[in-house]
């Protein structure tokens, strides 16, 4: 009996739990519902919201297509019919059309918009009427009661235009280009007013320019208005600048060039004026070239010292009959030279004081002795061909013995020569001949020698 009893009562409490169970779950299940129902109808209010929110045909279907059976699927069709008529209002695009909108919409969703919509129609017609009145009072007007009208920038280019009119008439150049500028340049003026345009336009490039302005834009200028009202003064004033740019080696072609500019009769006196100034400082550069050439070169006059003057007679002792041989000179010397080393032709004059030697015969003994002598001379030299710090010449030289021994030289002797010559210094070789004019006395007065000077 006490088995069955616990048994009985093991049964029923396992019943009991079993109940309990299936009735919390089935809470829970109702709970879960619920939730979801619940996430629905936030997300379709949610869309809903959004659709009335951008308020477009296409957001509105969006919504039927995903809630056709929806909460606020009437509302929403009853805002797509009300869209409908809208877009047949802004279709037709008419003041009639709008208000009839506003008095058979049901939401009136667009109320405002066809509001807008009359107003800017109204500002439409009004400005039609208001921009061929030449009144910048009553386009000021139009601005203060149509505000937002799309009209309002042409109503203000209009009063810019107006206002550059009536500069133009007080002949007030530079601010009726600026008020035409504003009204939209040109060609968005009315057409009788573009001429004036160009004009205002030409002077306010002209004003622009000033007197240090350079010749590029004064080119500019010109190539803009070639037949302007101030094409000869700027024509004028280029002259004038390339008659400035002369240098002292412009020519024909730059004179020409700048008087082709020049539109009268004063500006090419200037022009010209120009020119002979640099023509006159080329030739006082030429001269002072010149000048500083010859100082390079060593001046026209130079004066020398003879160094070295020397030669010997070759045949000396040929002459076994003669009781005085000539053996050789020894001479330094003084002398002023006309020319310098580059010249094609120089001619120098001098003196040359100095010593013979010469040999006695006494039967089988000799004597040598010196003998003092001063020879004056001429010399004439020629350049042949040389470099830039030299030059080759041929030279004579004719010599007067002012001082001498009788019986050793005559009056007149002479020599010839072939040198080299640089800024200062001179060195030749050359033949001699002592008895120039005289009675051939003595024999073999021929002498082989060279001779070294050095020019200041």
């Amino acid at each position: 009996m006490r088995i069955l009893y616990k048994f009985i009562i093991c049964a029923v409490i396992c019943m009991s739990s079993s109940a309990t169970l299936e009735a919390q779950t089935l809470i829970n299940y109702q709970q879960q519902k619920k939730k979801e129902v619940a996430e629905k109808q936030r997300i379709e209010k949610q869309r809903y919201e959004s659709a009335c929110e951008k308020g477009t045909l296409e957001a509105f279907q969006e919504y039927i297509k995903l809630y056709p059976k929806g909460k606020y699927a009437v509302d929403v069709r009853n805002r797509i019919e009300d869209y409908n008529l809208w877009s047949e209002a802004v279709k037709t695009n008419t003041i009639e059309a709008y208000n009839h909108y506003i008095s058979t919409s049901k939401f009136k969703s667009f109320k405002d918009n066809a509001n807008e919509a009359i107003t800017e129609l109204r500002s439409i017609e009004k400005w039609k009427s208001v921009k061929s009145l030449k009144s910048i009072a009553e386009i000021e007007l139009f601005i203060k009661t149509y505000p937002k009208s799309s009209c309002i920038t042409n109503a203000q280019k209009r009063i810019h235009e107006l206002k550059g009119e009536n500069f133009y008439l007080s002949n007030d150049l530079l601010n009726a280009y600026q008020e035409f500028n504003k009204a939209g340049g040109k060609y968005a003026l009315e057409k009788d007013n573009q001429s004036k345009f160009d004009k205002c336009q030409e002077y306010w490039d002209y004003n622009n320019l000033t007197s240090y302005s350079s010749e590029e834009k004064l080119f500019t200028f010109l190539k803009k208005y070639p037949s302007g009202k101030y094409s000869d003064e700027i024509s004028n004033r280029i002259a004038i600048s390339k008659a400035k740019s002369f240098t002292m080696y412009s020519g024909a072609f730059s004179l020409n060039e700048a008087l082709g500019y020049a539109k009268d009769e004063n500006t090419r006196h200037k022009v010209k004026g120009y020119y002979d100034v640099k023509q006159k400082e080329y030739a006082q550069y030429k001269k002072e070239q010149r000048r500083i050439k010859r100082k390079r070169n060593g001046g026209i006059i130079n004066f020398g010292i003879e160094m070295l003057d020397l030669a010997l007679n070759p045949a000396m002792y040929n002459d076994t009959d003669s009781e005085v041989d000539y053996v050789m000179y020894y001479n330094v010397g003084l002398g002023i030279r006309l020319g310098n080393y580059k010249s094609p032709v120089q001619f120098e004059i001098g003196a040359k004081p100095g010593l013979v030697v010469y040999t006695l015969w006494y039967d089988s003994e000799d004597e040598t002795k010196a003998s003092f002598h001063l020879p004056l001379y001429a010399r004439l030299k020629i350049g042949l061909w040389g470099g830039y710090s030299s030059k080759w010449y041929i030279d004579g030289v004719g010599y007067y013995n002012a001082v001498k021994e009788s019986f050793l030289e005559s009056d007149f002797s002479a020599s010839a020569g072939l040198g080299v010559s640089w800024r200062h210094w001179d060195w030749r070789i050359l033949y001699y001949k002592q008895d120039i004019a005289a009675k051939y006395t003595y024999k073999d007065y021929k002498v082989l020698g060279t001779s070294f000077s050095y020019y200041f």
